[in-house]
């Protein structure tokens, strides 16, 4: 396991603890704008990367939240709109970290 696959999960899961933190509680604006900036980049560098490996279902599904959660152009919805979305990404993110920590072929 080479460090570089090992940091890509451990950023990604601490995004994915994030958001799961952000959808059960009610925290200040910057707290939200800093966790949507981490989440937008994320999701736009495993967009990358899937472009890159070949798995472009994936790809897909990282621009999506890239698109859905960036800060420049945010999406405006009420709290409990929010909290579902942020579950449901929060769990993509932990599968797939799973996913990509116990991949045994090489990415690109």
């Amino acid at each position: 396991m080479d460090n570089k696959r090992v940091l890509e999960v451990a950023l990604t899961v601490l995004v994915a603890i994030f958001l799961l933190v952000a959808a059960e509680g009610k925290h200040p604006y910057g707290f939200y704008m800093v966790l949507r900036t981490a989440a937008t980049v994320g999701g736009v560098y495993w967009a990358v990367r899937m472009y890159q490996a070949g798995p472009r279902g994936w790809m897909w599904a990282f621009l999506a939240v890239a698109l859905l959660l960036n800060p420049v152009l945010p999406v405006r919805m009420h709290r409990e709109h929010w909290q579902p979305i942020d579950m449901v990404i929060s769990v993509l993110l932990f599968g797939w970290a799973g996913y990509w920590f116990r991949r045994t072929r090489q990415p690109a």
